[in-house]
């Protein structure tokens, strides 16, 4: 299109300085490289001085004119670059937890991966990419009156609402073929002017985009406006476009953009992704898109805030081998680009209202199968040609959740399609673009021969998660990101529901409880913590709250509400929200309001917003300290709470919170004798009377029963050593209590250990009655507590009598189930299965390392896959630990850089992680570091991977301290991802010596950007530890002394 350009800009008056030497006004002073003759072969000492003076005189003053121009640049918008490129930065790649790889030595919460290495679902993720992000106004600048934000709108970090987007007509060319890098692109944006102003102000990223030309008409009369000026302000990532007159209010107008950018400078924003096809060995490319949270400003200039809504037809130009996606159904035929020859136009209908993160458009050659909804809507799992036959299972699910979700929300899908997509290069799980979703290949993909079930269980989860986004997130918007667990809480607690209603015998509803509630407690348990909803400004700010905090403890106080109200009542107020809020935005208060409205427990008299506030607006959560007196059949419980703080002795500042730290509990109990009932301690303790049948001997009661609550219970000795009896003395047929129950208790009873409320003797005498255990959830729990155990006494004497301990309890389990998987076997065993024999490795059992050394060698030498494809992942990594010979890591290498299977390539990058030749962990970071071998979406999972081998921690750590400034260059200390990377690293460490070089890096480089957070717990962490290790090492190791 022909636009009009702009009178003149910041850069305009820059480039009015001769570059031929130093200008002033109209005079330019030459600096001879050469002394000048002028007629005469001497040059004369006064002359050197007078030119001596000359100089130092046009230097002053060019210096004052330049600083003036910048300094009127920023004062009155532009960057001191004159507004068209930011700083250039390198903008690294990032990975994501992948949800743990099996057998990798004491990963995530459990011996198997547990939670992988973030914890939490992290199915979404956020992006690891925000290099270059402004810092906007400091928080310590005055706040900006009206008046100077109608004269300087740019100012704000927060967009006015004085213009407003309708429709963006979006035309895209990205040039990603062959060696091509770049893309092109216009845009009609229709506006209407709410507020008198000469100003439009609209989202770019100039280090990844830049806007060549600019025009404005006034729709009505159909002519241009006439413009002042545009310019970049850099700070809070503006193009700014000032009009001579002002632009009326209540009229519409049009604005054209032309911009262009790049497609390789990270995988967030639009980007280049290539992949190999594994069966024609043919390198391929592809441009894809991933916008959440502030990335659509990378890909086209945009009014990039999710309260900011429009509607969106967007036309995508490419080969003719290749097809074009986006959020909506291609809108007629496939067309011959008038502007590209040889080029198609392929043109998507008008999409719905939405937020500009849901954007999505992608150019690939990708294949697809296809089914439809019960209610007509067609269906599509896209995927590179050589993995098409690996999408059936991700197509049924995606069929079965959105029927589910349909009849549960009691509300339509309203897109005519739903598609999914595997992306080679995606830097999170998933992304939930609507009507368009993106995974991660190992996230949607599964190959019935090379996907072990818990593969299976995290495709299932994540499709389950995103299908929960059409409606939280896409359908009901959060308003701003402060809000963002209304969109991942609910989505992180739907995504067991749904995978729920297809695999009842997953028992998935239980491990709710090791993959969020367990994991994000740790957390949320210290003095780095924030509160569910946090005040965000900054993009930096706002990539940092994609985190366990918004993710997994959003879902676990919905779960919470939930078993409060009751299903019926619950889903009925969602409900309501859903459709008050439909194709807008809400606030955490318009969803307390709707469940407030319908009944519960028979009356309408409870105030969710009160009872709820006090689980997201203040950090942490409470312990219920439980006394009990029992007079003949009666028993009088006392019931006190305060903050849980995992470091003991850390003191709590009750002022920090705007409610004193007390909670609105639910405290539900029952007892062994059958009694049940339900307590409120409404932000106060209580005490109250029942017929508990404590006075009957062994007798106990459980408070937060089924562990629906998002508390821990602190219980007399006493009852400790009932359950403790209990459990070990009675036949497991018959327990009453239930596999949540059980692991609550192991998983209160280590944590209150490790904050010095109980004696560690309390968790240990508990694990006795493991040998008996058959269940996942209670084996998880138990993990997460003795792996941190096992690697604080990795190096203490005494070591050798905790593996034997930690062996009496495994064993017995390991040789009821063996190694043998077949289908006829239940669910639960299969899964269980690869836990207890990483356990049983950790304690050196000869039976299960015997096992793995034979499947490991039959495997190298044989090229016989393990025939357990649920253990593969097991033997991969400790035969690689205990049994790898550098040419067995040359081999794995090998199959890893030709292995088709997204799941079967983790797994070999996570065995590779654990060999114990040093010089063998230096290859694979350096290999990651060059990025070319290891994808750059896998980058931090490697290292964190590596961080977790007791025998390359110390070299990681020296790698990454040696490489940081590197490391700062390549992602840009707002990459919360490379935030995260030295936590992961020292989190384990436990001396004076190490704290102090954990310090002494922060002080090299004070400015922490996005993993300020990390850093704080980083120390935290290592500081508990060190209080562990002398406080709390000499109680286990004299109680092993003793019972092991």
């Amino acid at each position: 299109m022909e636009l009009v350009k702009a009178k003149y800009s910041a850069y305009d008056v820059m480039a009015r300085v001769p570059e031929s030497g130093v200008g002033v006004g109209n005079v330019t002073f030459s600096i001879l490289s050469e002394p000048s003759t002028m007629g005469s072969s001497k040059v004369t000492k006064r002359s050197v001085i007078i030119l001596a003076v000359i100089f130092l005189i046009a230097t002053v003053v060019t210096g004052v004119v330049v600083w003036k121009v910048t300094k009127d640049a920023y004062d009155d918008g532009g960057s001191p670059d004159g507004g068209v490129k930011a700083r250039e930065g390198s903008v690294g790649s990032s990975g994501e937890n992948t949800g743990g790889t099996e057998g990798v030595l004491d990963g995530g919460s459990g011996v198997d991966g547990g939670s992988g290495v973030d914890g939490g679902s992290g199915v979404d993720g956020g992006s690891g990419f925000d290099g270059g992000s402004g810092s906007g106004r400091s928080s310590t600048q005055r706040p900006l009156t009206e008046e100077e934000l109608r004269e300087k709108p740019w100012l704000s970090l927060r967009m006015s609402r004085d213009v407003l987007p309708i429709h963006y007509d979006i035309t895209m060319f990205p040039d990603f073929y062959g060696n091509g890098t770049q893309f092109y692109g216009k845009e009609t944006i229709e506006l209407e002017v709410r507020r008198s102003t000469r100003f439009v102000l609209i989202h770019i990223h100039s280090t990844y985009m830049n806007v060549t030309e600019t025009r404005l008409k006034d729709t009505k009369t159909g002519t241009n406006v006439s413009l002042a000026r545009t310019f970049y302000y850099s700070p809070n990532e503006f193009w700014v476009i000032e009009a001579d007159q002002e632009l009326a209010a209540h009229g519409n107008y049009s604005l054209d953009l032309i911009f262009e950018g790049s497609l390789v400078k990270g995988i967030v924003g639009i980007y280049k992704s290539t992949y190999t096809n594994t069966k024609t060995k043919e390198k391929r490319s592809i441009t894809t898109s991933k916008f959440e949270p502030t990335y659509a400003r990378r890909a086209f200039p945009c009014f990039d805030e999710p309260n900011i809504k429009a509607e969106y037809t967007i036309t995508l130009i490419h080969k003719p081998e290749y097809i074009a996606l986006s959020n909506m159904p291609q809108d007629g035929l496939i067309l011959d680009s008038p502007d590209y020859p040889g080029f198609k136009s392929t043109k998507f209908k008008r999409s719905v209202k939405m937020s500009t993160y849901l954007v999505c458009y992608i150019v690939c050659d990708f294949q697809h199968e296809e089914t439809f909804s019960n209610s007509g809507k067609p269906i599509r799992v896209y995927a590179t040609p050589d993995k098409i036959e690996q999408v059936d299972y991700s197509l049924q699910l995606a069929k079965h959740t959105l029927d589910l979700y349909e009849d549960m929300f009691n509300m339509s899908y309203p897109l005519p399609k739903q598609d999914l997509i595997a992306i080679p290069d995606f830097v999170s799980g998933a992304m939930e673009h609507w009507g368009l979703i993106t995974f991660r290949e190992s996230r949607l993909l599964v190959d019935p021969s090379k996907s072990s079930l818990r593969d299976i269980e995290r495709v299932s989860l994540t499709v389950a998660h995103e299908m929960a986004h059409m409606w939280f997130g896409n359908i009901v918007t959060m308003d701003w990101w402060n809000d963002l667990w209304l969109n991942e809480g609910f989505a992180s607690y739907m995504e067991y529901l749904g995978v729920d209603g297809k695999n009842k015998e997953w028992k998935i509803l239980d491990k709710f409880l090791t993959n969020d509630l367990f994991s994000v407690m740790v957390q949320d348990s210290e003095l780095s913590s924030h509160p569910i909803i946090v005040d965000v400004e900054r993009p930096s700010q706002i990539t940092s709250v994609f985190d366990a905090i918004s993710y997994s403890k959003g879902s676990s106080v919905i779960r919470m509400l939930e078993a409060f109200m009751g299903e019926e009542s619950f889903f009925k107020g969602v409900s309501n929200y859903l459709k008050r809020f439909k194709w807008g935005n809400a606030k955490t208060n318009d969803l307390w309001q709707a469940l407030s409205e319908v009944q519960i427990n028979g009356t309408t008299n409870y105030d969710v917003k009160h009872i709820m506030e006090t689980w997201t607006i203040q950090d942490g959560f409470p312990f219920v300290n439980i006394s009990l007196e029992t007079s003949g059949t009666e028993t009088t419980v006392s019931a006190s709470q305060k903050r849980f703080m995992s470091s003991p002795g850390v003191a709590v500042d009750l002022s920090a919170s705007p409610l004193g730290y007390k909670w609105y509990i639910s405290l539900k109990y029952k007892s062994s004798s059958g009694d049940e009932g339900t307590q409120i301690m409404d932000m106060k303790d209580t005490s109250f009377k029942a017929n508990l049948g404590l006075n009957e001997k062994d007798n106990w009661v459980k408070f937060n029963y089924q562990q629906m609550g998002f508390y821990r219970v602190l219980y007399p000795d006493s009852m400790w050593t009932t359950f403790s009896n209990y459990l070990d003395q009675t036949n497991a047929s018959q327990w009453k209590l239930s596999s949540p129950d059980r692991a609550g208790l192991l998983n209160d009873a280590f944590s209150l250990a490790g904050a010095g409320l109980v004696s560690y003797e309390i968790p240990l005498q508990l694990m006795s009655y493991l040998a008996k255990e058959r269940q996942y959830v209670p084996w998880a729990a138990a993990m997460s507590g003795v792996s941190y155990i096992h690697r604080m006494l990795r190096l203490d004497p005494d070591f050798a009598r905790w593996r034997k301990f930690l062996g009496d309890q495994v064993q017995p389990a390991v040789k009821d189930i063996g190694f043998k998987d077949d289908d006829s076997q239940d669910y639960i065993t299969r899964i269980l299965r690869p836990l207890l024999m990483s356990a049983a490795c950790l304690a050196e059992d000869d039976l299960t390392l015997t096992h793995i050394k034979s499947e490991f060698r039959a495997w190298l030498d044989n090229g016989r896959v393990p025939a357990n494809i649920n253990t593969r992942g097991t033997v991969y990594s400790y035969g690689v630990a205990k049994f790898g010979t550098d040419q067995d890591w040359d081999t794995l290498w090998g199959r890893y850089l030709v292995e088709p299977s997204p799941q079967e390539k983790e797994r070999l990058a996570g065995a590779l992680t654990q060999a114990s030749q040093p010089y063998l962990i230096m290859r694979l970071l350096n290999y990651a570091k060059k990025g070319e071998s290891i994808r750059r979406q896998d980058f931090f999972t490697v290292v964190a991977y590596v961080g977790r081998n007791p025998a390359a921690s110390a070299l990681v750590w020296d790698w990454a301290r040696d490489n940081y400034q590197a490391f700062i260059d390549r992602f840009s200390i707002t990459d919360r991802y490379f935030g995260r990377m030295i936590y992961y690293m020292v989190r384990d460490y436990n001396t004076d010596i190490k704290l102090q070089e954990v310090k002494d890096l922060f002080a090299r480089f004070p400015e922490a950007g996005a993993g300020e957070r990390y850093r704080k717990m980083a120390l935290e962490s290592i500081e508990k530890n060190i209080y562990w290790m002398k406080n709390f090492r000499p109680v286990i190791t004299s109680w092993l002394k003793t019972n092991a």
